[in-house]
């Protein structure tokens, strides 16, 4: 189980994701059943070697938040509280929507975990 906080009308946690044995720890990461796909900040994911290669379609996507242009690419794994999903597609992209977000978890993740949002008790955990 992981707890959850809302802060300015988000609902936030925490994640962690492993590129070719590398950790990232993400901070303030929006959880978004609006959204398809998870996406993470360009800049972070750098920090650990995740960048746009040659043959990396760039594609453009949108949401409340406006549209941003992004590349894909697999993670080893994605961690949140004891739920891991191995071998995601991540999007990687500017984040600029405003507000200071690492990440976004979107419905991807979300149902790969089979994750229970728990919005009294402002947790997520799996589906057991």
């Amino acid at each position: 189980m992981k707890k959850l906080i809302i802060e300015g009308g988000l609902l936030l946690t925490d994640m962690e994701l492993i590129f070719n044995g590398q950790l990232l720890h993400l901070q303030r990461v929006l959880v978004d059943t609006g959204s398809g796909s998870t996406v993470v900040s360009t800049d972070l994911a750098e920090s650990i070697g995740i960048v746009a290669e040659e043959n990396d379609m760039i594609y453009r996507i949108s949401g409340v938040g406006g549209s941003e242009f992004v590349y894909s690419k697999v993670v080893d794994s994605v961690k949140i509280g004891d739920m891991k999903a191995k071998d995601l597609t991540l999007e990687i992209g500017a984040m600029n929507y405003g507000f200071d977000l690492d990440g976004i978890i979107g419905l991807d993740l979300l149902q790969q975990l089979k994750a229970v949002i728990n919005i009294d008790e402002l947790t997520v955990k799996a589906n057991s």
